[in-house]
């Protein structure tokens, strides 16, 4: 019952959260925000935001928020996708090396499965997981942690996944930033069909 009771919560957060982005660009344009946050404070806000995207689940649709505002704003795409895409790197890394400390820890029955977890990734073709993992984090909007956190607990190792991971972000926020730009221009034609 309190699991249930903490996601009702996040939820409700979240959902006000996203009811306060929309509310806010009723009264103010992308354009005048950035104006107002300055350029360069745009980029440092995302790179802040997508440390703490790549951190915590319940942040990320706040980044990927903040990154197709800015986006629409006028902001260059490659520098929000670099500026994103590194922070939000940082932040799986961060996730990915505490899941390899918690995986040495557990015990009994949850090490059983990671370690379930653990040979079925080695029985993959080497250069499998990477892919798998680059086209993931790349090309969906889904959460980094359901990749990262197992990956941690099996102990996979970072130096192999850290620059996958990292050119996955700097996909997936060029997709965002680009998608921005060109869907703010196209979806107003599509409404008007």
């Amino acid at each position: 019952m309190k699991k249930r009771v903490k996601n009702i919560i996040i939820a409700i957060i979240i959902c006000i959260i996203l009811a306060g982005w929309i509310a806010l660009f009723n009264y103010i344009s992308p354009q005048e925000l950035v104006a107002k946050l300055g350029a360069r404070n745009g980029y440092l806000i995302l790179f802040l935001l997508g440390i703490l995207g790549g951190a915590s689940t319940f942040t990320g649709p706040s980044y990927f928020l903040a990154l197709t505002t800015l986006s629409v704003a006028g902001l260059n795409p490659l520098f929000l996708a670099l500026a994103g895409g590194i922070g939000v790197t940082i932040g799986d890394s961060i996730i990915l090396i505490l899941g390899i400390n918690a995986g040495k820890k557990f015990p009994g029955e949850f090490k059983e499965k990671v370690d379930k977890l653990k040979s079925f990734l080695e029985k993959k073709p080497e250069k499998m997981i990477p892919f798998l993992v680059y086209l993931y984090i790349g090309l969906t909007p889904f959460p980094n942690e359901f990749v990262t956190i197992p990956l941690g607990l099996t102990g996979y190792k970072l130096r192999k996944i850290i620059p996958i991971i990292l050119l996955g972000n700097l996909t997936s926020g060029m997709i965002f930033a680009l998608t921005g730009i060109y869907g703010i221009n196209y979806f107003p034609k599509f409404l008007s069909r």
